[in-house]
């Protein structure tokens, strides 16, 4: 308890020490409103923006293309990854392909999701789950390929089914490397939704920022940087939460 207080403790000293220097830089600092603009002015416009319905709009369509993305990433990622594990052909041919694209930037092919689908938030789910897609893939196939196959064996001679041994033993056994995979993906699946709601969109949180940056209002580009902060905070404890889950 006394370390958690200490951590706590420490993390709150940092964020009051760079609210320090906010207030110092924005006064004394004399340093440009363009550039850094007062705090009470950022936080009059993020109680406005907390309290109109607009933001909540904003938030429903960013959470939907998130979670779509996140789901279809994870589903078909998970699967992949211990379907081409079962055999040494089909890991040889899979494994340098998902790694692959693990290291491609994927923000070279977003013009071709935007032919493909339009700016609406299909294009966003399919960008987001194409790109939370590979690590998943990756890390599971290489959890699924590590399992000693000698525990597979002794469930079998102990008279499990090949379901029941890839259920109890192969699964729980990869599952780290698994979550692993999915954590990565989900933060590269917000990150490129909301790149995506940046680049080319009409709703959604990354289009309400981008909207502010190029309007060149200042305070409500920083308020609207603090509730992606925060929107970002709450998904990724939501992922965390996750992979503390214990399958059997």
């Amino acid at each position: 308890m006394s370390r958690r207080l200490g951590v706590w403790g420490i993390r709150l000293a940092i964020v009051a020490a760079l609210l320090g220097y906010w207030i110092y830089m924005t006064g004394p600092g004399d340093i440009s409103p363009l550039l850094l603009p007062k705090l009470e002015l950022v936080g009059e416009r993020l109680v406005e923006i907390v309290t109109s319905e607009q933001l909540w709009h904003d938030v429903g369509i960013t959470v939907v293309e998130f979670v779509a993305a996140f789901l279809i990433a994870g589903v078909v990622g998970v699967v992949l990854g211990f379907a081409c594990s079962r055999t040494d052909l089909r890991y040889r041919v899979v494994e340098p392909l998902v790694a692959w694209g693990y290291m491609v930037p994927l923000v070279l092919f977003y013009p071709l999701f935007i032919v493909w689908f339009d700016i609406g938030m299909t294009s966003k789910i399919a960008y987001g789950a194409l790109s939370g897609f590979f690590p998943i893939a990756f890390n599971s196939l290489r959890g699924f390929r590590a399992v000693d196959p000698r525990y597979l064996r002794v469930a079998r001679a102990f008279g499990a089914s090949p379901a029941q041994a890839d259920r109890q033993v192969k699964l729980p056994a990869a599952m780290p490397m698994v979550m692993s995979g999915i954590r990565i993906g989900g933060a590269l699946c917000m990150i490129t939704v909301i790149l995506a709601e940046m680049l080319a969109s009409t709703q959604g949180l990354g289009y309400e920022l981008a909207r502010a940056s190029q309007t060149l209002k200042v305070p409500s580009v920083y308020a609207h940087i603090i509730v992606l902060l925060v929107f970002v905070a709450i998904v990724q404890l939501l992922i965390n939460r996750l992979g503390k889950t214990r399958f059997s």
